[in-house]
């Protein structure tokens, strides 16, 4: 029942093909990676005529030195240094994406996704300081640049597919671009938006250290909350994993969500089994139990995919089958497929009981 504030709005999309519902999926490498959460993506956009989005945040990780989706292409120019929320030695400050690129000299970069026009009709990008620094220059048909202490907003005369950016430090000035992210609002807002926001190595104490994590998730803001924090959490010795500490992070992130839009709902994926230097590792039990806590709690929902995927000690199962990388940790491509077919199909048939229930 939480979630029917969520179903008419899709109710409003489908049969009259207008609204919007803004989804963050939250997570470490495997939203990183991107074939999880753009396999998501398309599942939903396909679930009716009335749903297709666009992209909303994206983040060009090539250019903090890390790995990029193979959904989108990023082209660099000049020379940038990366930072991540999840790196001990990395300090920050972090925005709402969790990693930063930097850079001191001439330098740009240029993007496009290669299955989903972005279509933009403005992009906002996230950078500390953007109303003292060497404004950006911005290729295309801009209509106007709107600056604030948190970054700038480019307007477009008609939408765009393609995003070329560059910028030159002012001479004699030591100023440094920080890139925290970007936000793309397309001509047509309509639809299920699906932000994918992901960092290698995330653990739940790992966005809590992000200090425009509320203020940029509220130029969303969020409808639905995705979160896939856990299997970094877990990575650890056998009983060395401490799930009152794990669950008190998980109530600092709802409680930052939910100081956004406090009508925001929430949805946990639980881990897929994994293994810990070679051996079977018990804690996704303990994420799983977890994880079931904070749903009923915060009056959310659980996906639990440690359970479909065949529970404790299955993953030697998966990697036999190559639907699961050797490490025993990642999932291969097809496994990605599989987590995020299930998910998909999940979502529509909840959304259909609401059909079924709702008073026509």
């Amino acid at each position: 029942t939480a979630f029917e504030r969520v179903w008419r709005r899709l109710d409003t999309l489908v049969n009259e093909g207008r609204g919007a519902l803004n989804v963050v999926h939250l997570g470490g490498s495997h939203v990183q990676a991107g074939m999880l959460t753009d396999a998501v993506r398309r599942g939903l956009h396909q679930m009716s005529p009335g749903v297709q989005g666009s992209l909303g945040w994206i983040y060009p990780y090539t250019l903090a030195g890390t790995n990029n989706p193979r959904s989108y292409s990023v082209t660099k120019y000049g020379t940038w240094t990366g930072q991540r929320c999840s790196v001990p030695q990395h300090r920050g400050p972090w925005g709402f994406a969790g990693l930063r690129a930097f850079t001191g000299d001439s330098a740009g970069f240029s993007m496009y996704h290669k299955e989903l026009p972005l279509q933009a009709a403005r992009v906002q990008l996230f950078y500390p300081g953007a109303d003292t620094l060497a404004p950006l220059k911005v290729k295309g048909p801009v209509d106007s640049l709107r600056f604030g202490s948190g970054g700038v907003t480019v307007y477009f005369a008609r939408p765009v597919d393609t995003l070329s950016v560059a910028w030159k430090p002012r001479a004699g000035k030591r100023d440094t671009l920080s890139l925290e992210g970007l936000l793309v609002h397309p001509a047509d807002p309509n639809g299920v938006r699906y932000h994918s926001v992901g960092v290698n190595g995330a653990a739940t104490h790992s966005f809590l250290k992000a200090v425009r994590f509320t203020e940029q998730l509220g130029q969303l803001p969020p409808d639905v909350v995705v979160f896939g924090l856990g299997i970094n959490d877990a990575h650890k010795a056998r009983g060395e994993f401490d799930t009152l500490t794990y669950e008190l992070r998980y109530d600092s992130l709802v409680s930052a969500v939910r100081s956004v839009n406090p009508h925001a709902e929430f949805i946990w994926l639980t881990n897929n089994d994994a293994l810990y230097k070679g051996a079977n590792n018990p804690h996704g039990v303990w994420v799983q139990r977890a994880m079931y806590r904070l749903a009923a709690r915060h009056h959310g929902a659980v996906f639990d995919f440690f359970d479909l995927m065949g529970g404790y000690g299955s993953v030697r199962r998966w990697m036999a089958n190559d639907w699961a990388r050797p490490d025993g940790i990642h999932l291969s491509q097809v496994g990605y497929q599989a987590h995020a077919d299930w998910f998909a199909a999940a979502f529509v048939k909840a959304y259909l009981r609401h059909l079924e229930t709702a008073a026509w």
